[in-house]
Parts: C-alpha cells; structure tokens; sequence
C-alpha cells in the first residue's frame, strides 16, 4: 500500500532542496513561471537538467508550446520572490525587470541579483509520470552568480552560514559572474 499525502511531504521536506523558479514564454509570449525545488542535474554529455511541473500548471503549458524554460536558482534572501511564484496568481511578473532569453525560446529571465544561478534550456524530452511531467532540458546557456543558494528544509526557508574562504571572512565564494 501506497503512504499518503502527509507521509510523501514529511519524507521529502527532510531533504533539503535548492529553491527555483521556472519560467517560460506563453502561447501569448506572455511570461509563466513557478517556484519548485524539484530540480536536479541529469547528464553533462549532452548537458542536462530535470525538472518536475504539476499537470495543472500553466507554466506546463507554457514549456510545452515554447518548447523552452529557464531555471533559476534563488539566492538567499528571496524568500518573497519564491513566495510569489509558488502562488496562483497571474501577475506573478507585475514589476519585475525581466528580459527574454535568445536561448530558451523566450523564456523570462530574473534580474541576476535575485539569483545564485540560472539555466537556460530547450526541451530534450517530456516525461508524463502521475500527476506531473518531467521536463528534460538541454542547457544552452548558463550563469553562475556566486551568491549563497537559498534552500527549502522542514517547510521553511533555510539559509547556510557564509563561509570564511583563507582566513578572509569574505562573503560566498568571491567570484565574478560566469556566463557560458
């Protein structure tokens, strides 16, 4: 026998989890998105990543007809960003200075200040699976922004202590943005 709803989200908020927001460009090139944490490397040759969206979702639909999504990876602090996304809402972009991406067929890309990381991908493969569908996506275009991730553990946000890098005590990893 199957364990129920309370035990699935018991087991998996137990395991922390970076905090993402997909996005991707409607059938209307109007912007969707949503915030998950399921989300993980695949392979590197060709360079993949999955991740999970509810059947439901418009952003679901949004992947499927662009073809293309971004995955950002939410730096500390951003607890409001992903509270906003993790909502219904259609004005989920009101206000925000987002721009389009050339490598994700128009997916909505987040100021990088928010950020910790972002992917931009195009759809390798869609996987139905229960009462969602796994996106593969192959990674055209990448940044790192070398600030602490923001991580999701025991249903609250969770912020790791900034290590000090050779006695220093500088913040995260000091190192300039990466784009590839």
């Amino acid at each position: 026998m199957a364990i129920d709803d309370e035990l699935f989200r018991a087991v998996f908020s137990a395991h922390p989890a970076a905090v993402c927001v997909v996005t991707a460009a409607g059938p209307d090139q109007g912007p969707h998105g949503l915030t998950t944490s399921a989300v993980t490397s695949v392979s590197m040759r060709p360079p993949l990543l999955l991740v999970c969206v509810g059947n439901e979702s418009r952003t679901r639909t949004a992947i499927q007809r662009s073809g293309g999504f971004a995955v950002h990876f939410l730096a500390v602090h951003n607890e409001r960003l992903s509270e906003r996304f993790a909502g219904k809402s259609t004005q989920k972009f009101t206000g925000l200075d987002w721009h389009p991406s050339e490598r994700a067929a128009g997916a909505p890309l987040l100021p990088a200040h928010h950020l910790s990381a972002v992917a931009e991908c195009l759809v390798h493969q869609e996987i139905p699976v229960g009462d969602h569908s796994v996106f593969l996506g192959r990674i055209e275009g990448a940044a790192v922004h070398g600030r602490a991730p923001m991580l999701y553990h025991e249903r609250a946000y969770v912020h790791l202590p900034v290590p000090a890098l050779s006695g220093t005590g500088a913040p995260w990893p000091p190192r300039s943005t990466r784009h590839i």
